[in-house]
C-alpha cells in the first residue's frame, strides 16, 4: 500500500508542481493573470499535501525494515508531517479563521 501511495503522490507532485510553475510564469508575464492567480491560490494546499505525503512515504520506504511494516516508524514520520500540514493550513486561512492580525511594518 505504501509503494502505491508513494507512486500516486509522486505523479501528483510532479503534475501539480509543473502546473503551478507554469501558472506562476504566466501570471508574472501578464498572460491570463486572473485565471493563473486563481489556480495558484487554489492549488497551494493540495500541492503541499501531496508534497508532504510523497516525502513522508519516501522517508518511510527508505528506512523501514523490509520484512515487515513498522507502525511506530509510520507514526514517528506521520505525526510531524500531519502537524506541519495543519500549520500550513492555519497560515493559509489565517484571516478566515479570525486569528489576530499584526500591525503593518511598512505602509504602502
Amino acid at each position: 500500500m505504501t509503494h502505491y501511495l508513494h507512486k500516486v503522490t509522486g505523479i501528483l507532485f510532479f503534475l501539480l508542481g509543473i502546473s503551478l510553475f507554469v501558472a506562476y510564469l504566466l501570471m508574472h508575464n501578464g498572460i491570463y493573470a486572473s485565471q493563473t492567480a486563481w489556480w495558484i491560490q487554489r492549488a497551494d494546499l493540495s500541492f503541499a499535501l501531496t508534497t508532504l505525503i510523497y516525502g513522508g512515504t519516501g522517508l518511510y520506504l527508505s528506512i523501514h525494515p523490509k520484512d515487515k511494516p513498522s507502525r511506530a516508524l509510520a507514526l514517528t514520520i506521520g505525526i510531524p508531517v500531519a502537524a506541519f500540514f495543519v500549520f500550513l493550513f492555519i497560515l493559509n486561512f489565517w484571516e478566515v479563521l479570525g486569528l489576530p492580525q499584526g500591525e503593518m511594518l511598512i505602509n504602502l
